[in-house]
């Protein structure tokens, strides 16, 4: 029998993977209460179904993860569809595994019209065996209108949703996955675990779902990101030597930024001269980098939280004519990403079906694309005085 998220351990019931079909919905259910896609929730929680659908979490099944099942394992499949797919029904659409006489009858009567998303929907999070579940309303609510009389029997309000612990489960890797370094491939809730945010009861939805909405901001955001960092610089002049030092600081982020190894972060500086092409003083990066094997790290300079990156070092004009000093701070959410699709085109491309090689394509094209400028700083030379 299914075992009930009241239960002393809800994230273990919660989040026991693989996830059970939903079973067939209770007679007494409207058509809608009955229909668990997305846009049938929207109709009821519309703010949160219009956050959704803008969310990566409704893009947890692009191109970009579609065209690798022809290069992975079953198995290593089925542990991506884990996360990315958690619900058997939507699993259904992506697995022949999945495609069982009960959730196959499951997802009749609960898509009725199909899924045309198998990515991460309202009932991954928020229904199992029929029973929804959600945080304890905002407001002490008094309300004696008997359960069967409420839309889908109501909800079963549990803290955990509000608490990180709840996604610990996809944005942290197994202890048993690869490790470089000492280190998981996503370490997002040890590494929250361990910050001073931890401390003060800061949970991951606080910053990534404020006021309980569902948009799950993240690296992509450049608002988001903004608010979370804080740049600060200045340069000495001595002996006509400029002496610059530069700190990017981490002041809103309860993990290592950028977490997990897929983002990188440049730091460009720059001489600007009068009527001649600017000059590149010095770039460092912001990152965890890795092979596209995933067998070597090359190196880590992630910040921790409320921690900084400094970059230091001194400039000689030489006789230049230097106007000012310029600092861009660049983000490449996706790097890991590019660097790897890339190499597969080249070494797969030929090998990968047609329909395959082409969402590996657009989905490469789409990467490249969602690089962004964070921050441009400048710093005015003064002019020289008559001696």
């Amino acid at each position: 029998m299914f075992v009930s998220c009241s239960e002393k351990n809800f994230f273990e019931s919660h989040w026991n993977h693989p996830i059970s079909e939903q079973g067939l919905p209770p007679l007494h259910f409207s058509t809608l209460e009955k229909n668990l896609d997305p846009k049938a929730c929207g109709s009821c929680h519309k703010e949160q179904f219009q956050n959704w659908e803008k969310s990566y979490h409704s893009k947890s099944i692009s191109k970009g993860f579609l065209w690798q099942k022809e290069i992975l394992s079953s198995k290593e499949y089925q542990s991506c569809l884990q996360c990315h797919s958690p619900l058997a029904e939507t699993k259904s659409e992506l697995s022949v595994e999945f495609q069982t006489p009960e959730i196959l009858n499951s997802k009749l009567h609960n898509f009725p019209e199909g899924i045309s998303n198998p990515s991460i929907l309202c009932a991954s999070c928020h229904i199992r065996n029929q029973i929804r579940f959600g945080p304890p309303p905002k407001t002490n609510l008094v309300n004696n209108v008997p359960s069967n009389q409420v839309p889908h029997n109501g909800y079963i309000a549990k803290k955990e949703f509000d608490s990180s612990e709840f996604c610990k489960s996809c944005h942290t890797s197994k202890e048993t996955g690869v490790k470089l370094n000492g280190k998981r491939l996503m370490e997002v809730y040890t590494e929250w675990e361990k910050s001073p945010f931890a401390k003060q009861g800061i949970q991951c939805q606080n910053c990534h779902m404020p006021d309980r909405e569902h948009s799950w901001k993240g690296i992509h955001d450049k608002t988001f990101v903004q608010n979370s960092l804080q740049p600060t610089w200045n340069f000495i002049e001595k002996n006509g030597i400029y002496q610059i030092q530069a700190e990017l600081k981490s002041i809103g982020i309860g993990h290592e930024f950028p977490t997990y190894i897929v983002p990188k972060i440049y730091l460009h500086f720059y001489a600007i001269q009068k009527n001649a092409p600017r000059i590149l003083l010095e770039e460092s990066v912001v990152g965890r980098f890795v092979n596209t094997q995933l067998t070597e790290e090359y190196f880590d300079t992630r910040i921790k939280p409320q921690g900084s990156h400094l970059v230091r070092f001194d400039y000689e004009p030489k006789g230049k004519l230097i106007k000012e000093f310029l600092w861009e701070i660049e983000v490449d959410p996706d790097e890991q990403y590019i660097r790897s699709f890339e190499e597969q085109l080249v070494e797969k491309g030929n090998l990968l079906s047609k329909q395959s090689k082409k969402f590996l394509q657009e989905s490469l094209d789409t990467k490249r694309n969602s690089r962004y400028l964070l921050f441009t700083l400048s710093l005015k030379v003064p002019a020289s005085l008559p001696q």
